[in-house]
């Protein structure tokens, strides 16, 4: 979607609220998730996940919520981050979980050998981490 897309549906949102109401917004951030592999001695990096658009529609809702409230149409009353973190069993799990739910997910080759790599151990992997950033805002809708 456009950010001139984004910026009509949050129009649209805005005349559906009530004067005073309240948006909160969640959306990640355009950030490349980060890939650990936890082992018995501690949490591995193994590389970033890609998008295939470079997070393209994260930077373009931010963008949008960043017009509508310079616009006027919301004030902004928080903003924030968190952690969102996926676990897989196995960079297989990993591979599968992407493939079904996450289709514009690249691993690159590098980061798919260091995964399996820290997998086969000494300490074997017992798990993969997948740490995404996420936005976050509390927006009032304006009168």
């Amino acid at each position: 979607m456009q950010t001139e897309g984004m910026v009509h549906a949050l129009h649209t949102i805005h005349d559906l609220l009530k004067p005073g109401g309240v948006l909160i917004d969640i959306h990640p951030g355009a950030d490349r998730p980060e890939i650990h592999v936890c082992t018995p001695s501690g949490a591995q990096f193994a590389g970033y996940l890609e998008e295939s658009d470079d997070f393209a529609e994260y930077r373009q809702a931010q963008a949008a919520l960043d017009q509508a409230v310079g616009a006027g149409v919301f004030s902004a009353q928080h903003r924030g981050r968190f952690a969102f973190v996926m676990h897989a069993l196995s960079p297989q799990a990993l591979r599968d979980y992407l493939s079904e739910n996450w289709h514009d997910a690249v691993l690159r080759p590098d980061v798919v050998g260091k995964i399996e790599a820290l997998f086969a151990g000494p300490p074997a992997g017992e798990e993969v981490t997948v740490t995404e950033k996420v936005n976050i805002a509390r927006l009032r809708r304006r009168a």
